[in-house]
């Protein structure tokens, strides 16, 4: 946290998440600086319903109607919706090729959802599953994957589950770390996973690591082609347009050949923006609607896109003149 206030101003949270810090994560945060551990594991063993993962979970939106006394119909019948329709909305882009016991997870941070047979779909995990099966179709082999804004961990849990082997790093702001680093750990003990200041940002670091949790400022430090594919969800989205370009650069230099990015339209044209600047840096393979929202934000405008990314072990350099177009 100390270092965040001291690097780059293209790693500061972004102004949503600052938002969210000055409304809502003040406690967390100071939990964390001033090393609580007490209060740190009474938030984290609640974590689905606590206020420590706001902006990374639906908490505030449906605490005060949801949690600490039987649910009123109307709201019972609004999350069944929402839980139904993206239930749905799973099967059919993963052709139906896995049951809702695939989607079953650990309880940790006591979670919610809809239970259906013997599994609780917990809220958000049909996405989590989907992004970590999507990955996988673009891997072979063992691999390294690089997350920017990997949340509390819940595609990361399914990417590590159901693909051994696969090597995860993940770069976030500090509080979305710590929750991460607790998930994360407590759901795969026998994974040697690296964190912040315990080593090197180095080859060697990763090629021994099977999960590396760092903040945001840590990017700059990750060598040059290190990972097979890198993937953003959403968190891209809410980068300023001058700081996007820095955060591509930083992904076409880490990267020897897949981006996957799943944001807004918006966020998508500038990186065709950043593409058509930086000839063979990113090549469009593959540009689709995202749907997971479509039933409660028709006009949201989300896109799911994959780039091929050309290897390169020189630094890019970014013209910021560019983002005036």
């Amino acid at each position: 946290m100390s270092r965040e206030q001291a690097a780059s101003t293209k790693y500061d949270p972004t102004p949503w998440w600052q938002q969210h810090r000055d409304l809502t994560l003040e406690p967390v945060m100071r939990a964390l600086a001033s090393h609580d551990l007490d209060t740190l594991q009474k938030m984290y063993e609640n974590f689905f319903r606590d206020d420590c993962s706001t902006g990374l979970l639906p908490v505030q939106r449906v605490k005060n109607n949801y949690f600490g006394h039987v649910i009123a119909d109307f709201y019972r019948r609004l999350y069944l919706v929402d839980a139904l329709y993206r239930l749905d909305y799973w099967k059919a882009e993963t052709s139906g090729c896995y049951t809702v016991g695939d989607l079953a997870g650990p309880a940790t941070g006591n979670p919610f959802g809809v239970a259906l047979g013997d599994t609780l779909v917990r809220v958000g995990s049909e996405y989590q599953h989907y992004c970590a099966q999507r990955i996988a179709q673009l891997l072979h082999g063992h691999a390294t994957i690089a997350e920017i804004g990997g949340g509390f961990g819940g595609m990361a849990y399914y990417l590590l589950r159901d693909r051994p082997g696969t090597t995860y790093i993940d770069f976030d702001v500090p509080e979305s770390i710590s929750l991460t680093s607790y998930y994360l750990l407590k759901n795969f003990p026998h994974l040697k996973i690296v964190l912040y200041g315990e080593a090197e940002l180095t080859s060697d670091t990763i090629r021994q690591a099977d999960i590396v949790l760092m903040p945001l400022v840590e990017l700059a430090h990750l060598p040059n082609d290190i990972v097979d594919l890198s993937f953003s969800s959403h968190a891209m989205s809410d980068l300023a347009p001058e700081v996007m370009p820095e955060y591509l650069c930083d992904i076409a230099r880490i990267t020897r050949n897949h981006f996957l990015y799943v944001g807004t339209e918006i966020s998508a044209a500038r990186i065709v923006d950043f593409s058509e600047a930086m000839p063979s840096q990113f090549i469009l393979l593959e540009s689709r609607q995202s749907g997971w929202n479509r039933h409660i934000a028709p006009n949201a405008g989300h896109v799911e896109c994959i780039y091929q990314v050309s290897c390169s072990t020189s630094p890019i350099c970014w013209d910021k003149e560019v983002t005036n177009r």
